[in-house]
Formats: C-alpha cells, structure tokens, sequence
C-alpha cells in the first residue's frame, strides 16, 4: 500500500528492512549467505546514520543484478598473495559480499603475521568503507578501507578541468575499552555523491563550496554537477587546501586500482572530448571494474592491546572535556555520531524519505517481494 503523499519520510523497523533487502537479493538468485552479508552492509548504513550510502542505492543494485551487470554470486578468488599481503578478484560481483570476503582475507594474514593488506580488483560499489574497517574491530585490530570508483568520476585534479576522480573514500577503525570505538569514513571529496543525490530528491540546495557548475562558478544547485560540473576535492580550491584533498583522492586510486590492476579515472580516453564523450555515456549495464583496498594491524604487534584501549580512552576523555567554541554543546570522536544513531535507529526505526520509500515499494511489486518494514506514522523530516 502506498503512503499518503503529503508525508516527507516513513520511519521503519531496521530488521525487518533487513529482512525485506534479503528477500529481495534471493529473489534474484544471491545464496542466502550472500544476501545477508549485502543487506546487512546496506542497512547497517541507515542504521548509523550514513542515509548517502544505504536504502536508497537498493533500487540501483537491483537494476544491475537484473540487467546482466554484475555477477549474482560471484566466485571471488584470490589471485596472487604473500604471507601478508593479497590481490583478490571479486569477479564483477556485488561490492558487498566482494568487500566482506576480502577484508575477511586481511583479517585473516593479520591474526597469522601481525599485518594484513588486500588489494581488490573487479568489484563494484560496495556501500560504506567504515563497515568494513569495522569489521577489524573484533579482533582488536585497526582496520582501513578505501575504494575508487573504476573509470568513473568527474572530480578534477587541483588546477584542471578534466573529471578524473570519484568520492574516493577512506575508512579507518581503531579498538578502544569504552565505546564507541574511533570510526573515521569520509569521502575525499568535499561531501560524498549520495548526499547530493539526497538533496536532488528532496529538492534542497547544499553549503556553497560543495560543487562547482560547468561554467567553474561556485553553485547551491546539487544538480549543476552534472553537465560539466563536478565535487569539489577536500579542502575546496587550491588556496583552502584542495591539493590535498586531490592528493588523498589519487592516493585511493593508487592502492586501490593501479595496485590491483582496477580501473582507474585517469585514463587517456578523457583526454579526448570523444572519449569524455563517450565515458557520459557508458551504459549502466557495463562492468564497473571498481578497485577497493583492506588492511587490518593487529595491536598486540605493537603493544599490548589492553595499554591501547586504555590510552585511546584517557585521549578520547580529554579532548571531549576539552574547551568548546561558542555554540558547540559537545566536540565528538570520529565514530561516536553513528554509535548514537544505531541505538537511537534499532530502538526506534530508521526515518526514509518519501521517494526512497515508494522506490521500496516499486521494487516489492516488481519482485513479488512482501513490504511489511513500516512501523509508525509518516513523519516530517
């Protein structure tokens, strides 16, 4: 049944969310372990509060899987590896279950030498880094996480005019005694591409000095990126530090596409408006070939892990009791904003905007997926 229309977002239960996104994935022919393992990625991104980077991508992945574009249980293979280091391909299957097995596999070289590296070819978007980087926590370890984005982006390098680069995000997780443990995930872009997508769908403007318009004038409009308009770098333009937000972006493709032999932005093709022509145009049902990159460090290499946590603590308590500008009621930790929202969201439910909801619906139709996720009345957002 569809919502009432005059509504701006339905809150929903997050398990049975989960449970609708794995009926869905089955419904298109993943094994029941590989379903799990994407809805849990794509909704523990809701569930923290990274809404950029979880239910409102389903529809996309959907699309792929059907069309041919990615392989539905992909048979992902490690291809070369040292005691402490592997290149892993995912077979141009799901970001998600490509991900999860290969920081899987750095875990694993990390519990047996200290030090576990994977770089991963042949993949494709894979919802939230900090997942993954996460995933290290339990076995006190550190763990990291970057991603390209293949041969797509439009992000120039400082001084250019040529889009190389995508959202290129970093994760790093670090264990501490009390929680919430340090949670870095940021993209190396001024905002990451799914908040502007948000503010498209919501028809709002964003903070000036997120995007520039095909002209290279400073724009508001979320959908002046397109047409020749691109994300800024970190940092913004070269005079507030964007050289080093490039820096960060062409680092991630080092490691996580020239290092496995991925795909990468910076190719010939665009240096031709035919080819820049002709890389707009790519079909959505062509292979991503995205590269990611996974490490873990396991604490006890270096000291023991409980002096660590300890330390991690004291440093987290002091910079939060810290002196605050005026206007500020907390200064936070990286990690501790999601650790919030996760207790807030299972206890509560997770708020979806209107048209991310109906395209929830739109897939429960097609698929003859039942959509009982909706827990209370419409909410304003």
């Amino acid at each position: 049944m569809a919502v009432e229309t005059d509504a701006d977002s339905v809150v929903v239960d997050a398990r049975r969310l989960e449970q609708f996104v794995v009926s869905v994935f089955t419904t298109l022919g993943l094994t029941e372990a590989n379903a799990r393992d994407a809805a849990d990625v794509l909704v523990k991104s809701d569930i923290y509060g990274i809404e950029s980077h979880g239910i409102p991508r389903l529809a996309g992945y959907v699309n792929r899987l059907k069309s041919g574009a990615m392989t539905i249980n992909p048979e992902v293979v490690i291809v070369h590896e040292l005691p402490s280091t592997a290149m892993v391909d995912g077979a141009n299957g799901l970001g998600m279950i490509v991900g999860k097995r290969a920081m899987e596999v750095a875990i694993r070289k990390a519990q047996a030498t200290g030090a576990g590296f994977v770089s991963v070819r042949n993949s494709s978007h894979f919802g939230i880094a900090g997942y993954y980087a996460r995933m290290a926590l339990e076995h006190d370890m550190i763990g990291f996480c970057m991603t390209n984005v293949g041969s797509g982006g439009n992000t120039p390098p400082t001084g250019g005019r040529t889009g190389f680069f995508g959202t290129n995000p970093i994760a790093v997780a670090a264990p501490t005694n009390t929680p919430p443990a340090f949670v870095m995930d940021f993209a190396t872009t001024v905002v990451a591409s799914g908040k502007l997508q948000i503010a498209q769908r919501r028809n709002h403007d964003v903070p000036l000095g997120w995007i520039i318009n095909g002209d290279g004038v400073p724009s508001t409009n979320p959908a002046e990126r397109h047409g020749g308009g691109y994300i800024l770098p970190l940092g913004g333009l070269r005079e507030t530090g964007g050289h080093k937000g490039y820096g960060l972006m062409l680092l991630v493709d080092i490691l996580s596409g020239v290092l496995s032999g991925a795909a990468v932005g910076a190719t010939a093709s665009k240096l031709t408006p035919e080819g820049a022509r002709a890389e707009q145009e790519r079909s959505v049902g062509d292979a991503s070939n995205t590269g990611h990159f996974f490490g873990a460090l396991l604490v006890d290499g270096f000291r023991p892990v409980e002096e660590f946590k300890t330390e991690m603590d004291e440093m987290f308590r002091v910079i939060r009791s810290s002196e605050r500008l005026p206007g500020w009621e907390r200064i936070y930790v990286h990690g501790e904003t999601e650790w919030e929202a996760e207790r807030d969201r299972l206890a509560n439910g997770i708020p979806l905007d209107l048209p991310t909801y109906q395209s929830l619906e739109g897939i429960s139709a097609d698929l003859g997926v039942p959509l009982n996720v909706k827990i209370v009345k419409n909410v304003k957002t």
